[in-house]
């Protein structure tokens, strides 16, 4: 059977159809009417075209829609807002939708619609920060929003393994390889800081021995070039690994993993810049080569060889673009990236378009600034130095769960402080706590009647019929209509509001109602198949964001 806020649309919109009305019913849960489950203000959006008064459309729209079978009582309020209550029989049917569905439940249908996301892309010269770890919930949960409601989803990985700043990490690398021979060295001020170098560095004597303590270097160069490539080879594939298990830890896992460096040594970057003077979509001037990026929105035109022969950053941007349209066949390439990025946006898309690309494929959802707060004040310090917060140490402080639901439920491009104290409480003011403590309750109930030989009611019935727990039918009800919206908006953080809309209401319902009453078995069963619900609905949004849903506290 379908949601019943799918049903009353239908029902809406044929009666809409039979009335002349065009336009697409909204309706919402009723939250400001006791007496009422849904409103819709389709008659009030559509008095105007029609040419009618909006009280009086409103009105017909009632006497067609309370011949159906669902409906108990239908009201106008106000200018022409129609407030709709159904028959009892039909809100239950929630809890065999849940119990038919389980892990599907809340999922929409196959759109036929590839979605490619990259996310977190941190350049592999060290350990991600707690900002890295904010692009990967974001993108992790967007991926399950997207998958849930119908789409096929892709992620990767954009290696940044080929521009100066790994020539940086060789020469980091290469000062700690010689302070772990004892050698003295003085690191160049604008190296990478971290303890976990030394770890590298002794990785890097385990394999070469001290056959290098002889060289210098520069601040991006070690004197020898073929050890230097060594370093940088290395040094990258060391802090990739590490990012791939950090990610993994995480709870993030990537299916594809692409690179800079492979672009130049396959000669894309050069079929790239071929391809744009072929389509004459770029002039010299000044020395240098310049795309026509204005023809297509762009405050200015772009350069892509500088004077001096260097490229700048955007043309390995585009390159890699390019491949991954016709590598992954996708309808749309959403980039999540940090919020200093904004700017370079009309530039890409101006770029995809000179090559023929369509440049509404590529979205962008930045990702603002965290900052973590520690007895009321902003946390700077990591026991592993350098100039971060590393993720790994905020896991060791508050776990995976507590930090992934944290960074879920704020919108990405709002700025965020994490207070490190509130998340480590054990009671409701710490909304991870109170979400899971949800699960653990419904667990509990559950057992208790188990041990009392009490089975829920999964099915059809009447029993459930005060305030809270039509709230609750409802609210489930709800939930693939969430996820649709999730997803349109490109909004993970619906799903962790809609997290504690649930927890509150069932918290609520826990505290003033009796659901085991071994006196009333009909009543006890009806309430224990509710509660069956709200856990597999708990469950199934837990598994969206990626948080645990926890059988005991």
């Amino acid at each position: 059977m379908d949601n019943i806020i799918n049903i009353v649309k239908k029902d809406l919109k044929e009666v809409a159809k039979k009335l002349g009305i065009v336009k697409e019913p909204v309706v919402e849960i009723n939250k400001n009417n006791i007496d009422s489950h849904f409103s819709t203000t389709i008659a009030l959006m559509s008095a105007k075209e029609l040419k009618q008064n909006p009280i009086q459309l409103a009105d017909s729209i009632k006497q067609e829609l309370i011949k159906k079978e669902y409906y108990d009582q239908i009201e106008i309020a106000g200018p022409g807002f129609i407030n709709i209550k159904l028959k009892t029989e039909l809100l239950s049917t929630t809890i065999k939708n849940i119990s038919t569905l389980k892990e599907a439940y809340g999922k929409n249908g196959n759109k036929n619609k590839i979605i490619n996301i990259e996310y977190v892309s941190a350049n592999p010269t060290g350990f991600l920060h707690v900002g890295h770890a904010r692009n990967a919930v974001t993108g992790s949960v967007l991926k399950e929003v997207l998958k849930f409601d119908g789409y096929e989803v892709q992620t990767e990985y954009y290696t940044n393994d080929a521009g100066n700043q790994i020539n940086i990490l060789a020469v980091t690398v290469f000062v700690h390889y010689l302070w772990a021979l004892g050698i003295e060295a003085e690191k160049p001020a604008n190296t990478y800081g971290g303890t976990f170098y030394d770890d590298l560095a002794k990785t890097m004597i385990e394999k070469h021995g001290d056959k290098f303590k002889s060289l210098s270097f520069t601040e991006t160069i070690i004197s020898d070039s073929k050890v230097h490539q060594i370093f940088r080879k290395e040094a990258t594939e060391y802090f990739l690994a590490e990012i791939k298990n950090q990610l993994k830890d995480f709870g993030v896992v990537i299916d594809h993993y692409s690179s800079e460096q492979e672009m130049y040594d396959t000669n894309q970057i050069e079929k790239l810049l071929q391809e744009y003077k072929e389509k004459n979509a770029t002039y010299e001037t000044d020395g240098a080569l310049w795309l026509k990026t204005t023809q297509f929105g762009d405050d200015k035109d772009r350069v892509l060889i500088k004077k001096d022969g260097s490229l700048t950053y955007i043309v390995p941007d585009l390159a890699t673009h390019n491949i991954r349209i016709d590598r992954t066949k996708a309808d749309i390439l959403i980039n999540i990236w940090g919020g200093d990025h904004h700017g370079y946006i009309p530039r890409m898309r101006a770029g995809l378009q000179l090559l023929g690309h369509n440049p509404d494929i590529l979205e962008i959802e930045m990702v603002q600034m965290v900052r973590l707060i520690k007895d009321g004040k902003e946390y700077k310090m990591s026991k592993r130095k350098g100039t971060a917060v590393w993720l790994v140490d905020i896991m060791e402080m508050v776990g995976k769960d507590a930090l992934r639901y944290m960074l879920a439920s704020k919108s990405s491009s709002s700025h965020m402080d994490l207070d490190l104290d509130l998340v480590q409480q054990k009671n409701a003011t710490n909304p991870v706590y109170y979400a899971q403590y949800a699960t653990a309750r419904c667990h509990s109930i559950l057992n208790q009647a188990e041990q009392k030989n009490i089975k829920a009611n999964l099915e059809k019935n009447n029993l459930l019929s005060n305030k809270k727990e039509i709230d609750l039918l409802l609210t489930l009800d709800n939930f693939n209509q969430v996820i649709q919206m999730a997803a349109k908006n490109r909004a993970p953080q619906l799903i962790c509001e809609y997290i504690q809309t649930i927890c509150k209401q069932f918290h609520s319902y826990y505290a003033d109602t009796k659901i085991i009453d071994e006196k009333d078995l009909p009543t006890s069963e009806a309430r224990l198949g509710l509660v069956v619900a709200v856990l597999q609905v708990l469950k199934n949004a837990f598994k969206v964001i990626g948080v645990s849903a926890l059988e005991t506290m």
